[in-house]
């Protein structure tokens, strides 16, 4: 868990690198002194396996309590990085950690939903398409309109995490066009475009799963799909780009047919709508 932890603070830029690697090390830090006192909280020794947002509440108000004791607190006897607690980044660390358990729970709660579903893209769309669980600990301590943009960007960023999951999934997390199996290089790319359609933005039939070079080019309009799923090229490239890599990663893979999903196969209507938006 602490390494999801860690790649969702910098996914999410909390402030630079300096807040994200110190909130990691308060958590770190507070089961180092609920080991040397733990009150009522051996459970919580081992912060990285606590998935329950109860539990992370009620040691939240105990960590709130401790910090506001100061030099009083038995947790700064023990000499543990006092500054940690007194200037409130144990407390802000937890609450960090709280709205990510929140996000992971929702997101896999959806992909539970995707597994489950039976139906196409566009109804699975519409059936995924709910607010976040838990929205008091999202928006806690803001105003109505900062609550409303958070949850605006936390919705976004699991629309986007979900959809890519989705991807994944269907096309065994291979670009379906050279069926290169390193996720690190590849991407969910939309047909029709995410901000074009909020209806099809978790339509997995609006999607392919391509390599960075080929989702770069499709969404470009550089390349595009014919009804049969057989790569076609804009006349620019075949136009104006002569030199040999264009030929080997684009003019030689011209008329190949993609390696299909097992489900949710590319939306025709999609597909032609994109070649409409380019020059094919």
């Amino acid at each position: 868990m602490k390494a999801h932890y860690s790649e969702y603070l910098y996914k999410t830029n909390i402030s630079g690198s300096g807040k994200a690697t110190s909130y990691i090390r308060a958590l770190d830090l507070l089961s180092e002194m609920l080991t040397v006192q733990p009150f009522e909280f051996q459970d919580c020794i081992d912060i990285w396996n606590i998935t329950s947002l109860a539990r992370i509440s009620e040691l939240k108000a105990l960590v709130n309590s401790e910090q506001k004791k100061a030099n009083a607190s038995i947790w700064l006897s023990t000499g543990i990085a006092p500054s940690y607690l007194t200037k409130g980044y144990c407390k802000a660390a937890l609450s960090s950690y709280e709205k990510f358990l929140v996000e992971t729970h929702q997101e896999n709660t959806l992909m539970d939903a995707f597994t489950s579903f039976e139906g196409n893209g566009s109804e699975l769309s519409n059936h995924l398409d709910t607010e976040p669980q838990h929205i008091d600990v999202l928006i806690d301590g803001l105003k109505k309109t900062e609550g409303e943009d958070v949850i605006r960007r936390v919705k976004a960023r699991l629309n986007q995490n979900v959809f890519r999951r989705m991807l994944m999934n269907i096309y065994n997390d291979s670009c379906c066009i050279t069926g290169l199996n390193i996720p690190q290089v590849n991407r969910a790319s939309h047909i029709i475009p995410w901000a074009d359609d909020l209806a099809k933005r978790l339509d997995p039939s609006n999607g392919l799963y391509l390599s960075a070079t080929y989702d770069a080019a499709f969404d470009s309009k550089l390349i595009s799909l014919d009804d049969d799923y057989r790569l076609i090229l804009a006349n620019n490239i075949k136009d104006h780009y002569t030199r040999d890599s264009v030929n080997e990663y684009f003019v030689k893979k011209e008329g190949q047919t993609i390696n299909l999903p097992y489900k949710y196969t590319p939306n025709k209507t999609y597909l032609a709508q994109h070649r409409k938006s380019g020059d094919f």
